[in-house]
């Protein structure tokens, strides 16, 4: 199974977290973890082909599709690791993401499930486009219970801007068949310097997404609605979009 881009889409607050968490300590972890995997481990690998990669209801992409494959890997105790990739276009010379993913999820009980975890994230491109200085790691906590879940994500400089940021999320999922499901997700993305993002005057944005999930053919299939009441129209209007996935178990 795909990690979540958490930032699902999607940090302002006084916790402080040591992020002199680098890149390479990130990549290096997670792959020390996969290449270490133990034969009763579970590794997995899921390319998704979307018509429009939004993060936190942004598109990243221009509105153009992407190809997004991921290594994933988990002990089948709690932890796990991933290392995800897709094209991009949101900035001059700018192409290529590249993610890497370290936490660890327990059961509180039957229904409640607690994850935590830290993600770098890093952007590539054209040696003029200086495309590492977006680059930003980010914290996050989730809780769930039974078919609902709260996440928080906070980065402490995101996108390079020099500018803490935090989301919270709820999502909901509507079992509807066998095969398909409607999650529904609603988000607030807040910065701490209402300087750093072209956002509305307090720095915030909001999210909502509807999306409908089926199983078919051997293949994960989302439709999905978006909208935000994002400044930008160009970046933040409603859309629609439709992605598919295989994922590969070894």
């Amino acid at each position: 199974m795909a990690l979540p881009k958490t930032r699902l889409f999607f940090g302002q607050c006084s916790l402080q977290v040591p992020f002199e968490v680098t890149m390479q300590k990130v990549v290096l972890c997670c792959c020390c973890v996969l290449l270490a995997a133990p034969c009763s481990a579970d590794v997995s690998s899921t390319v998704v082909l979307t018509s429009n990669y939004l993060f936190n209801g942004i598109t990243l992409t221009n509105h153009d599709p992407a190809l997004q494959p991921s290594l994933d890997w988990s002990s089948g105790d709690g932890w796990y690791a991933g290392l995800w990739v897709s094209n991009v276009k949101f900035s001059p010379g700018t192409e290529l993401e590249f993610d890497a993913t370290i936490g660890y999820w327990t059961e509180l009980s039957p229904d409640w499930v607690l994850d935590v975890g830290v993600a770098q994230y890093t952007y590539h491109g054209s040696e003029s486009a200086n495309s590492e200085a977006f680059n930003f790691p980010e914290a996050y906590l989730k809780l769930s219970y039974k078919t609902t879940k709260l996440g928080y994500w906070y980065a402490s400089d995101y996108f390079g801007a020099g500018g803490g940021h935090y989301i919270v999320a709820l999502f909901h999922t509507i079992p509807l068949h066998e095969n398909g499901s409607l999650l529904l997700t609603a988000d607030r993305s807040t910065s701490t310097q209402t300087d750093k993002f072209m956002r509305d005057t307090d720095g915030t944005y909001h999210h909502w997404r509807i999306a409908y999930l089926a199983s078919w053919q051997g293949l994960n299939w989302t439709l999905a609605f978006d909208d935000t009441d994002y400044s930008l129209p160009f970046y933040g209007d409603a859309k629609v979009s439709l992605a598919v996935a295989k994922t590969f178990s070894w």
